[in-house]
């Protein structure tokens, strides 16, 4: 069995100290053999990310095997030059290869006429323009004489390649995404490299290095090479979906750094592509009788305005995670935690009683829901009195002060004890003191209470002194 990891110093299990150490022809055979690897995968790396877009084909237009005597009625198309060009190739000029062309003889590209350069009788030379490279495909060329078409060309439009090439070999096409593709593979593969290296290294430095790990180092290259891979088409397929257009934006800094920490850590990156699968292919019960969630919360408590509420909704069975929602909206400062089902927050207006209807949705294939109508009210906040002193008052003079107050349930009751000095009256509607005092009163405490108008009803209470001179 073969190491467990960078850091780990023990032998395999199972294998024991009495397990025979690896020889040093072996130990050598491993050092070089993965040494060339490294150096190599170094190389198909840079060559792959030095690699330029192709070329058009050059050479020059060849002159066609024309008839000899008088010339046909109308020119004639032969052939193209080049017979292809790559998309985004703009600036690409085409020449057309036929017989009796003329500086009348005109030229179109898809059914539209493009400017045309006459060279001699056999060559007319067309500018190609962004929009005729702008997809791969392919370019149908006619000639005119401008009440007729005659001759057909096609052209092949290819994707951007680029070109890889080696020392002393002619350079090999290849397409954007094989370029990316193959970087990830040699990334991958080198990365592995390193980190056997290390643990070679290590192990034999600890004496540690036994001879039945001779096959995981051997295919360290590989392994690196194939984890990558893996990641990348977990990356492609799930988050760069779409044409191969889209190898243009791929940052290919970020995407080789990926496969280079697969390789190195290879049986950390198989470990997450197992998480990557149970999550994408997460087993679930499709059979008929299977059970749905149910919300098991059977009411709500009544919220009161500037109080702090949250309240927990329940719900049982279901494929998990589940998730909440609600209608209609919920009163202003309220919020409904779509993960937790958690309703929170700190009302800020008075809301009348209304039904809800919460449902929740698991997580299943299909996926099902349930739904239960909850009562909510809003209440407003109990009244407060905010007056906190009164003045004072002398005999025989008028005298006026309206007590003041905040929340509650209008209409409130006010109310005072003991009686007030003779001649002033408390208004139980108005919360005003007023009257003519017919007599001087030491000072003394009066308790106010406001009561609202709520059922059951709520009050608050102050003491207030009060002079009558």
């Amino acid at each position: 069995m073969a190491p467990v990891g960078d850091d780990d110093r023990t032998p395999a299990p199972g294998s024991g100290e009495h397990q025979k150490p690896m020889s040093q022809g072996n130990s050598r055979f491993l050092t070089g053999y993965l040494l060339i690897a490294t150096v190599v995968t170094i190389y198909l790396v840079y060559s792959l990310w030095s690699a330029q877009p192709c070329p058009p084909e050059a050479g020059t237009p060849p002159a066609p095997d024309c008839p000899a005597g008088a010339p046909a009625a109308n020119p004639e198309l032969r052939s193209l030059h080049p017979k292809s060009a790559y998309v985004g190739s703009a600036g690409s000029d085409a020449v057309i290869i036929g017989c009796g062309l003329t500086q009348a003889t005109q030229v179109k590209v898809n059914g539209a006429l493009h400017p045309a350069l006459f060279l001699n009788p056999n060559h007319i030379r067309v500018t190609l323009t962004p929009t005729d490279l702008a997809a791969a495909g392919t370019l149908v060329f006619t000639l005119s004489s401008g009440a007729a078409d005659f001759g057909l060309g096609i052209m092949t439009v290819l994707p951007p390649n680029v070109c890889w090439q080696f020392p002393g070999f002619t350079p090999w096409p290849i397409s954007q995404e094989m370029q990316l593709l193959l970087l990830v593979l040699f990334t991958g593969a080198f990365g592995s490299c390193v980190y056997a290296l290390k643990s070679l290294a290590d192990y034999k430095g600890e004496s540690k290095l036994y001879r039945t790990w001779f096959t995981f180092y051997l295919i360290q290259p590989f392994e690196g090479a194939g984890s990558a891979l893996l990641l990348y088409l977990v990356i492609r397929g799930g988050f760069m979906a779409g044409t191969g257009a889209d190898v243009k934006s791929v940052n290919q800094f970020g995407m080789c750094a990926i496969a280079g920490l697969a390789g190195a850590f290879s049986d950390v990156a198989f470990m997450k592509l197992r998480e990557v699968f149970l999550t994408l292919f997460k087993p679930h019960d499709d059979r008929s009788g299977k059970l749905g969630p149910k919300i098991t919360t059977a009411s709500l408590p009544d919220g009161t305005v500037g109080v702090p509420y949250k309240q927990s909704l329940q719900a049982t069975d279901g494929t998990l995670p589940l998730k909440w929602s609600v209608t209609p909206t919920l009163p202003p400062g309220l919020t409904l935690d779509p993960v937790s089902g958690t309703l929170a927050g700190t009302p800020t207006a008075v809301a009348p009683k209304v039904s809800y209807k919460f449902t929740v949705t698991d997580s299943g294939t299909p996926a099902l829901s349930t739904s239960v109508d909850l009562t909510l009210e809003i209440k407003p906040a109990p009244p407060k009195i905010t007056t906190t002193a009164l003045s004072d008052g002398a005999s025989g003079a008028h005298y006026s002060q309206t007590l003041q107050s905040s929340g509650g349930t209008a209409p409130l009751t006010w109310s005072v004890a003991p009686a007030l000095p003779a001649g002033l009256t408390l208004d139980a509607a108005a919360g005003t003191i007023a009257g003519t005092p017919t007599a001087a009163s030491p000072k003394a405490t009066y308790k106010f209470t406001v009561k609202d108008s709520a059922t059951p009803a709520a009050s608050s209470t102050v003491d207030l002194t009060l002079e009558i001179r």
